[in-house]
């Protein structure tokens, strides 16, 4: 079965799914920032970013398969990259397999951006350039970390 994959912009859409899958295997911090580079070279920016580490973005892709039967999946960055999916069935575990396929087969675009993992009080600074996932991670104040959660979470 051959699927077609279209990036939805539709915030609506981003709470009718729940984790189905992990993206793949991914065993690293690295790892995690090399897909979101792919994931951006195949679908451009995604519907939401935040600075969370713990929710630091979510695309909504529509995966149709050639006979017209589609699902929606969410790919979304929670310290590792995670597949969602409203229907958890059959149809929707090969749509999402296809979807790492049809995504591991981009190159990583370069990006960087700062996130801040909470939990740990640290900021971490990501980095893809040609190819390679540069990670750094430095302590923040209690303050910043007190400023932040009221951010995210407030």
């Amino acid at each position: 079965m051959k699927f077609t994959f279209e990036s939805l912009q539709d915030e609506n859409l981003m709470g009718v799914s729940a984790y189905f899958m992990g993206f793949g295997d991914m065993n690293s911090q690295e790892d995690a920032a090399i897909v979101e580079g792919k994931l951006l070279s195949a679908f451009g920016q995604p519907e939401y970013t935040s600075e969370n580490y713990e929710n630091s973005f979510n695309y909504i892709i529509r995966a149709t398969a050639d006979n017209g039967e589609s699902v929606v999946l969410t790919v979304y960055g929670m310290g590792v990259v995670h597949i969602g999916a409203e229907q958890q069935n059959a149809f929707a575990q090969k749509a999402a397999i296809a979807l790492i396929d049809y995504v591991n087969a981009f190159s990583p675009s370069d990006y960087s951006r700062i996130v801040y993992y909470l939990d740990y009080a640290l900021q971490i600074d990501i980095q893809v350039k040609n190819g390679k996932a540069t990670i750094s991670q430095a302590p923040i104040s209690e303050d910043k970390a007190n400023e932040l959660f009221d951010k995210f979470y407030k």
